[in-house]
């Protein structure tokens, strides 16, 4: 055979090529349309990441709205405070009751906000967890985040369920800085008589009964007020204390010469009476205050605003008695009082054994944390008391000597509290002044002794002589009461009771002075208080 024959019929024959051109495009088909699979399950896996984690930002955010709201709400709660560092699942800085700032974050209670459902579980999907870190009164710093003065830190996290059922978590944070009061402004609380028992018609919330009282307090009461005493005024003194008078019910002048104002030239400077006047009685029917027909003079007509009464329930006062340092659980450094001054028997029941604030004997009880934590020592040589925190006492307290206090704190009284001895004095300064800003100046805070009497009874606070004299604040239950028994008592500071039973003669009631640029984190009033500014997300 031609062998260049055979080479052209070899070369013809291509009976295997299309089998391995069609099994090549094959396999790139298939791993074109893997690699497609791949790609748009890839993106639809991350859209659906995506899409729980902005849920997530969303619950963490609706968190941070929850705590707004919260820190906000404290302007219209009875002495709500926008700045107490333990407002937000954190504790102050030397307790957990403690409301001053910088807030101890180190293991914060955070609240739970059920954000797609009536009910949830920490960390659960569609859930938040949010607390707060106040500042104080200095710049500071948390978890590596700077922190300026007066300011809150809200931390928030938000919980949501991805497509390969696991939780989203996205933290997010904001800001809300608090204002104190501009210069000028009046924190009510530091210097107002509060009347707090509830409003009943045709009954006197107090009755200023006795003859000749003068009362130059901003007088706020949630009831009735009844001045029949005779001579008995509600009157500003020259350069004395601005008067605001709120009564959220009737306002009786039946006392011959009473009134509430000195006279048409010199009124109070604010005032208003929500149930109207009557010279008759609290059951009387009432008309406009300033209709001209009676003795009542404001110089601007104020608005009422409604106040619940501060009211101490018996899960309130188990948590001091636990709390307070020194207290019943909390016992004194070594060298210092018995335990049993505190409580004898480890349960709260008010019975522990009368103490007396000022003996003839010296005694010392410093806490067992320090003396900026909690102390209350007297020094009987030099009659002067030290004070410091929150102290829990099971049972009465009662005051018989004189002296003076240094420091700020409470002392809590399960019982009631007693002032003894005719002229009798503990005053905030030595010797004792109670002329005008003789205690504190134009501006100071330095001291403040605040005495509170537990006892839900008709009368828990006593003077039970002539010319008694206290500086300092006052509080009790509004279902109690304060009663002068005799004449002549002098209380210089902050009131906050439930009633007066009132029969005394020539008693006088002194404000603090006017304080300017109130701190951060003091009681707020019913009428004015600390300027909460808008929240700002930082992340």
């Amino acid at each position: 055979m031609d062998l260049r024959q055979f080479a052209r019929g070899r070369l013809r024959q291509e009976d295997g090529i299309a089998l391995v051109m069609a099994l090549g495009i094959t396999v790139v088909l298939i791993i074109f349309v893997a690699s497609m699979i791949s790609y748009t399950s890839s993106n639809s896996r991350a859209a659906q990441l995506s899409s729980s984690d902005l849920m997530a930002t969303q619950y963490a955010e609706a968190g941070l709205n929850t705590a707004y709201s919260i820190i906000v709400n404290q302007k219209v709660t009875a002495l709500g405070n926008p700045a107490a560092a333990n407002l937000l699942g954190c504790s102050g800085a030397t307790s957990a009751t403690d409301t001053n700032g910088p807030s101890n974050c180190a293991t914060p209670t955070a609240k739970l906000i059920c954000v797609t459902a009536s009910s949830c579980v920490s960390g659960g999907a569609g859930s938040a967890t949010v607390y707060g870190y106040y500042s104080g009164t200095n710049p500071t710093t948390f978890n590596g985040i700077s922190v300026a003065a007066s300011t809150w830190l809200l931390i928030s996290s938000g919980y949501a369920r991805n497509a390969q059922g696991t939780t989203a978590i996205k933290t997010t944070t904001a800001t809300v800085a608090i204002s104190p009061l501009n210069s000028g402004a009046v924190a009510a609380v530091w210097n107002h008589l509060f009347i707090t028992s509830p409003l009943t018609p045709n009954v006197c919330s107090v009755d200023f009964a006795g003859n000749n009282m003068t009362i130059t307090d901003p007088l706020y009461a949630i009831g009735n007020v009844c001045v029949s005493g005779n001579n008995t005024t509600i009157q500003e003194n020259v350069g004395g204390q601005p008067i605001d008078l709120m009564v959220g019910g009737k306002l009786v002048l039946s006392g011959s010469g009473a009134k509430a104002g000195t006279d048409a030239t010199h009124p109070l400077t604010s005032g208003v009476v929500v149930g109207g006047c009557t010279t008759v009685s609290v059951a009387a029917g009432t008309t406009a205050c300033d209709s001209g027909s009676y003795s009542y003079w404001v110089k601007t007509k104020d608005t009422f605003v409604p106040t619940s009464a501060p009211e101490m329930q018996a899960a309130d006062i188990l948590t001091d008695y636990n709390n307070s340092d020194p207290g019943p659980k909390h016992a004194c450094a070594t060298g210092g009082l018995a335990s049993t001054t505190f409580d004898g028997d480890g349960v709260q029941n008010g019975t522990n054994a009368s103490f007396e604030l000022l003996p003839g004997t010296s005694y010392t009880c410093v806490s067992q944390s320090g003396a900026t934590t909690g102390q209350m020592s007297w020094n009987s040589s030099t009659s002067t008391l030290t004070i410091a925190g929150n102290v829990f006492l099971d049972g009465n307290l009662t005051i018989t000597g004189s002296g003076t206090y240094t420091g700020t704190g409470v002392i809590e009284a399960a019982g009631t509290i007693t002032f003894n001895g005719n002229g009798m004095s503990l005053c905030a300064a030595s010797p004792c002044n109670t002329a005008a800003n003789g205690w504190q100046g134009s501006s100071g805070n330095n001291n403040m002794l605040t005495l509170v009497a537990l006892k839900s009874s008709a009368t828990s606070v006593t003077f039970t002589n002539n010319n008694q004299t206290f500086q300092g604040s006052l509080w009790t239950q509004p279902s109690s009461s304060m009663t002068f028994v005799k004449n002549g008592v002098t209380v210089e500071g902050p009131i906050s009771i439930g009633s007066f039973d009132a029969t005394f003669n020539n008693a006088t009631f002194k404000p603090l002075p006017v304080i300017k640029n109130m701190p951060v984190g003091a009681p707020i009033p019913p009428n004015t208080g600390a300027s909460i500014g808008s929240m700002t997300i930082t992340k």
